[in-house]
C-alpha cells in the first residue's frame, strides 16, 4: 500500500487528532501538503476525515451490534469508522474499493488477525444492513444519535429552545457548510469582487444577511490572489452583524477587548476615518495571535487605523483609564456551539461545566471593560455560540449590576427576519445556514 494512500491517511489523521479535534484542520492541511495530493485525492481526505468527526456518535451507534463488547484500539475503531461512513454516506465510492483498502491498512498497522476482523465486520453490515436510528424511542436519545451530539447537549437545546427548534437547528448542522467572505469596502465593492471571482466560482452570490459579505457552496476563497491583496477576509455572515453593531461613527475610539484574529477589528477599521482620529485598539493575551492581527491589517492595508496589543482585557481599564472609549466590543471566549456546522469537534469537546464556567469568565470581562466606556458611549458583547447561560444570562446579569447601562436594539443593514433574543440578536445556525451567532447593545446612559 503506497503511504499517500488516501484512505490510510484519513485513519492517520483521525487517530492523531483523537480527543483533540481542534486540530483537524491543521492536520489535514498539512497532511495534503506533505503528500502532494491531487486536488481529488485531498477532496477525499477531508470529506472522509470531516464526515467522520461530523457523524461520530452516529457511526458508533451502526458498529455497535457489529463490534459487541470487544475493545478495539483507537486505530482500528477509526478505520471501522471510516469504512461505515464511506459506505453509508458516499454513494459513488465502490464498496469492493473500500473493502480492499481497509483490509490492507488493518495489515499494515496491525497483522493478519486484525485484517480478518476488520473484514467480517464490514462483509456481516454489508449482509445484514445498518440499524435504523429511527427505531429509538427516546426523542433525547433519538437526536443525539441522529445528529451526532451528546446527550446533554440535546437535552439542553429541548429545554431552552423546543424540541421543534431545537431538532431543526440539529437537523441542519451535518449539512456542508459554505464558505464566507467579506469584501473589503475601502478597497472595492461588493459587486466588483463577485464579477471578479465568477470565472473561479461560478456560484458566487452576495450574502443575504450581511450587506458586506459574499457567500459560495464550495471553493478556497482564501487561496484566491483577492484574498492575498485584502480585497476580502474570510469570514462567517453572522460575525459579520458585529461591526455595524457599534453603531460606529468615522472619528470613533474604539476597543476590541478580544481580538484575535482580527477578522472584526478590520471590519470595525473600515468604518473608521484615521483624519478624523478614528481608531480601534486590538487586544489579545498572546502574542502569535497579536501578530495575527497586524497581519490581517496589514494585509487588508488598515494598519493606519488599528494598534494591536498584548494585553489581557480585564486590565483595559488600568492601561487606558476611564472613559476612554467611545466603543467597545467584547467578543467573548465561548463553547463555539454556534459553529458545530464548520468545526464539528466542538460538540464533542464541550461539557455543560464548560459552559457554566465560561459564562463566569464572560461575566468578568464585562465587568472588567465597563468602566472604558465612555458615558453616551456602547457597548457590544457577542459570541459564537447558542446556550442562553453564555447570552441573554449574562446579559440579564451585567444589567443588574451595573445600573449605568441600558440594552438597545442591535441594528442591522439588512432586515434580520430571524431573530430569537429581541432586543439583542441570536441567530441559530438553521436560519440562514450560518454560524449561531449571539450580539448584545449596550449604552452607557451614567
Amino acid at each position: 500500500m503506497e503511504k499517500n494512500n488516501v484512505r490510510l491517511l484519513a485513519v492517520e489523521v483521525l487517530s492523531r487528532v483523537g480527543g483533540r479535534g481542534g486540530y483537524s484542520n491543521l492536520t489535514v492541511d498539512s497532511t495534503i501538503r506533505q503528500g502532494h495530493l491531487a486536488d481529488r485525492d485531498a477532496a477525499l481526505l477531508t470529506n472522509i476525515v470531516y464526515g467522520v468527526i461530523q457523524h461520530q456518535l452516529t457511526l458508533d451507534y451502526y458498529l455497535a451490534p457489529f463490534v459487541g463488547r470487544r475493545e478495539l484500539d483507537p486505530w482500528v475503531r477509526q478505520l471501522l469508522r471510516t469504512a461505515v461512513y464511506q459506505m453509508h454516506y458516499l454513494d459513488k465510492v465502490p464498496e469492493r474499493a473500500i473493502f480492499f483498502d481497509s483490509t490492507e491498512i488493518a495489515k499494515l498497522k496491525g497483522h493478519t488477525g486484525i485484517a480478518k476482523f476488520v473484514t467480517a465486520i464490514l462483509r456481516n453490515i454489508q449482509r445484514k444492513g445498518l440499524r435504523d436510528v429511527s427505531a429509538i424511542q427516546d426523542p433525547v436519545k433519538r437526536l443525539s444519535v441522529a445528529a451526532s451530539v451528546p446527550t446533554w447537549l440535546v437535552q439542553k437545546l429541548f429545554d431552552q429552545w423546543g424540541e421543534l427548534e431545537a431538532t431543526a437547528l440539529l437537523n441542519s448542522i451535518n449539512s456542508a457548510p459554505h464558505a464566507s467572505a467579506r469584501v473589503n469596502r475601502t478597497l472595492t465593492t461588493r459587486e466588483a469582487l463577485v464579477t471578479r471571482l465568477q470565472d473561479r466560482f461560478p456560484d458566487v452570490r452576495p450574502s443575504t444577511l450581511a450587506t458586506s459579505g459574499v457567500v459560495a457552496p464550495g471553493g478556497h476563497l482564501a487561496g484566491t490572489p483577492e484574498f492575498a491583496d485584502g480585497l476580502l477576509t474570510m469570514q462567517d455572515e453572522s460575525s459579520q452583524l458585529v461591526a455595524p453593531s457599534l453603531a460606529l461613527q468615522p472619528g470613533d475610539q474604539v476597543l476590541d477587548a478580544c481580538a484575535a484574529p482580527g477578522g472584526k477589528t478590520t471590519h470595525i477599521a473600515e468604518w473608521l476615518d484615521p483624519a478624523a482620529g478614528g481608531h480601534v485598539t486590538a487586544l489579545d493575551l498572546h502574542p502569535h495571535k497579536v501578530r495575527l492581527i497586524e497581519q490581517n491589517a496589514t494585509r487588508m492595508r488598515l494598519a493606519d487605523r488599528v494598534s494591536a496589543r498584548t494585553l489581557d482585557a480585564r486590565q483595559a481599564v488600568t492601561t487606558f483609564g476611564e472613559q476612554s472609549f467611545d466603543k467597545v466590543l467584547v467578543d467573548a471566549p465561548c463553547s463555539g456551539l454556534g459553529l458545530m456546522r464548520r468545526k464539528p469537534e466542538i460538540k464533542y469537546d464541550k461539557t455543560i461545566d464548560d459552559v457554566q464556567n465560561l459564562a463566569r469568565v464572560q461575566a468578568g470581562i464585562l465587568d472588567a471593560v465597563a468602566p472604558a466606556v465612555k458615558v453616551g458611549g456602547r457597548l457590544t458583547y457577542s459570541t459564537c455560540t447558542i446556550t442562553h447561560e453564555e447570552n441573554q444570562d449574562v446579559v440579564a446579569a451585567f444589567l443588574q449590576r451595573h445600573g449605568g447601562f441600558r440594552q438597545v436594539a442591535v441594528p442591522t443593514l439588512a432586515p434580520v427576519t430571524h431573530n430569537h433574543a429581541a432586543p439583542a440578536l441570536q441567530i441559530l445556525p438553521h436560519d440562514y445556514g450560518s454560524d449561531g451567532f449571539f450580539i448584545a447593545c449596550l449604552e452607557r446612559v451614567e
